[in-house]
């Protein structure tokens, strides 16, 4: 029997959550020899880099002061979008600001496009009376995606609830994009704040 493509994109994804899950289990060994670099890097100021998008500018507060009530100083910076992940990559930065879809179609163009047609035939299919298109599983099937596409030094913080990109061809929930090893839980648990606190009206940018 055929399986569904989307049913295909769901296993994938439990998949990839399931090996990043395994990856993610190191020993306490690791953890020991870790803890003095996560220790100096908690002592540095955060550099947040930010785009000149809108909605980026919007959320600097947002971000800045979930940080700030952690006692994590933070320098903001301007970053042109495509040159966010290469410098975090380089160390110049420790957070980054985007959205889901549009950092899948960054990091891994092939897989944004497989990705961008089944979210059509879902779209395609709810339009002609079908089953209605469940946004927050497309919106963690995309993190996820983008999450696999990662580069082994990065991680991401949760997908957030608002929409912060406007090509709606993939879901575009915001999401922020760190150095690993450079955030503690504390600071972590700040990015995620702001991705469940946060609303698509909060960062709308009305048209001129």
């Amino acid at each position: 029997m055929r399986r569904n493509p989307r049913t295909r994109v769901v296993t994938g994804v439990l998949c990839a959550g399931l090996a990043m899950g395994v990856a993610g289990c190191t020993s306490s060994e690791s953890t020991r020899v870790a803890a003095p670099a996560l220790k100096a890097a908690e002592e540095r100021t955060l550099e947040l880099g930010v785009t000149d998008d809108p909605v980026q500018q919007q959320l600097v507060e947002n971000y800045t002061s979930e940080f700030a009530a952690v006692g994590r100083e933070v320098e903001v910076s301007e970053v042109e979008q495509g040159d966010r992940v290469p410098r975090l990559l380089a160390g110049d930065l420790t957070v980054v600001l985007g959205c889901v879809g549009e950092l899948l179609d960054e990091l891994d163009p092939v897989k944004g496009r497989e990705l961008r047609e089944l979210y059509t035939e879902a779209q395609t299919e709810e339009a002609g009376g079908g089953e209605p298109v469940d946004a927050a599983q497309w919106r963690d099937i995309a993190h996820t995606t983008m999450f696999s596409a990662l580069p082994t030094e990065l991680q991401a913080s949760d997908p957030g609830e608002a929409v912060g990109c406007a090509d709606d061809s993939l879901p575009q929930n915001i999401v922020a994009v760190y150095r690993k090893g450079e955030l503690d839980r504390p600071d972590r648990k700040a990015l995620n704040n702001v991705a469940g606190g946060v609303t698509s009206a909060e960062v709308a940018i009305e048209d001129d």
